[in-house]
């Protein structure tokens, strides 16, 4: 596979610039080279697509495909049979790639059923967005979202755990550091502290072994610290952050997926179950207060927790609208659905540079005018293959 996209002002680099009249030089899955359209060799396939804008494919941090984003996911799980949640899980993930999200990260599914779907992907059984998904998370016993936690107490259990895990083609190991909002009606506290950080240490160090990173379900300040100090890659919602815990983030190199707007519906949504949005509720400010505060200090990437209630697959824009109404900074904002996100996974994707995936999308109008443009994307190619 050989071609050249011709014509374009292309998002490049770290910083996305805008740069105009580009060709981008897509050889064996790859970006091979990004120059002036002046500069194209003349015995090459090339597509023109002057006037276009061509950028990074999306990237949701954050999605769990088996959940239907209506009123109760966890409620629609338990009514339906093993092999309807994995068609569930199937269409779901088929939605992304058409929207131009070429990467998403499945952080918690029943069964393991997102590792399933994502062998089939590998194994070209079905077509879609590129999948990193945990499959089960690492819970303490009764510990947040027990439906797909593999309970695990103490240093042999929670090993034993991520080598499972591991065993089953993780993409990455999930834990949860705390209690959540929307799963158990009773039992749980988000603020409070659930895996230990010995527990949590001892994953992040055998998971790190098999270079696969770790995202910590955190809401709570100490169950946020004891993820970091563990070595814990990523903070997923990360309520409580503050200017001691940003410092400590830096120090030892972990990222924040904020997931800010699923959070907004859970303590606002009348159709949310009680004791949801009532825990909702108490935990919103600090989320806002800290996202305003630290956006800038610290590596952001965009998650929309897509999947739970009312947050319907995919929900990427409404998470990146909902950051730009605390940050108006539409070029940042971006760069969490791209370049941030691309860093947070750890592979070559989220930016067009050589080297890289060749996982863009073309679209008539600047998104950095107006990200409702999103909504507008003409064509989408992930590793060089057109989808859209």
């Amino acid at each position: 596979m050989e071609f050249i996209i011709n014509g374009v002002t292309a998002f490049c680099g770290e910083n996305l610039a805008l740069k105009e009249e580009q060709a981008i030089w897509i050889k064996d899955e790859m970006i091979y080279k990004v120059l002036p359209s002046d500069q194209i060799p003349s015995d090459k396939h090339v597509i023109d697509r002057s006037g276009m804008f061509l950028l990074p494919g999306l990237i949701d941090l954050h999605v769990h495909i088996i959940w239907d984003g209506e009123t109760d996911p966890v409620k629609t799980n338990a009514e339906e049979s093993y092999e309807q949640i994995i068609i569930r899980a199937v269409t779901n993930y088929q939605k992304y790639i058409t929207k131009g999200i070429t990467t998403i990260r499945d952080l918690g599914s029943i069964k393991d059923i997102a590792l399933h779907v994502a062998e089939a992907a590998d194994r070209n059984l079905i077509a879609g967005s590129r999948l990193v998904a945990c499959g089960k998370t690492i819970t303490m016993t009764g510990g947040h979202d027990p439906f797909w936690g593999s309970f695990s107490d103490g240093p042999s259990e929670v090993l034993k755990a991520t080598r499972e895990q591991i065993y089953k083609h993780a993409g990455v190991i999930k834990v949860s550091a705390t209690g959540g909002v929307y799963g158990r009606s009773k039992g749980e506290v988000a603020e409070r502290s659930e895996l230990t950080y010995e527990e949590l240490k001892i994953i992040c160090e055998e998971a790190h072994r098999f270079d696969l990173k770790v995202a910590s379900h955190a809401i709570g300040r100490e169950g946020i610290i004891n993820s970091i100090n563990a070595g814990v890659d990523s903070i997923e919602h990360g309520h409580y952050i503050d200017e001691e815990i940003v410092e400590l983030m830096n120090r030892k190199g972990s990222s924040w997926v904020p997931t800010l707007e699923v959070y907004q519906k859970l303590a606002s949504l009348e159709h949310v179950p009680l004791y949801a949005r009532e825990k909702a509720k108490k935990v919103i400010e600090a989320h806002e207060k800290a996202f305003c505060q630290f956006f800038d200090q610290v590596l952001v990437g965009a998650g929309s927790d897509a999947g739970s209630i009312s947050t319907p697959h995919p929900s990427l824009l409404g998470e990146l609208h909902t950051m730009n109404k605390y940050v108006n900074n539409p070029r940042d904002i971006l760069k969490t659905a791209t370049v941030n996100a691309g860093k947070i996974l750890g592979i070559p994707t989220g930016q067009i540079t050589e080297g890289y995936f060749a996982d863009f999308i073309l679209m008539d109008q600047n998104p950095l005018l107006d990200l409702n443009h999103l909504e507008e994307i003409k064509e989408v190619y992930l590793e060089g293959k057109r989808f859209v």
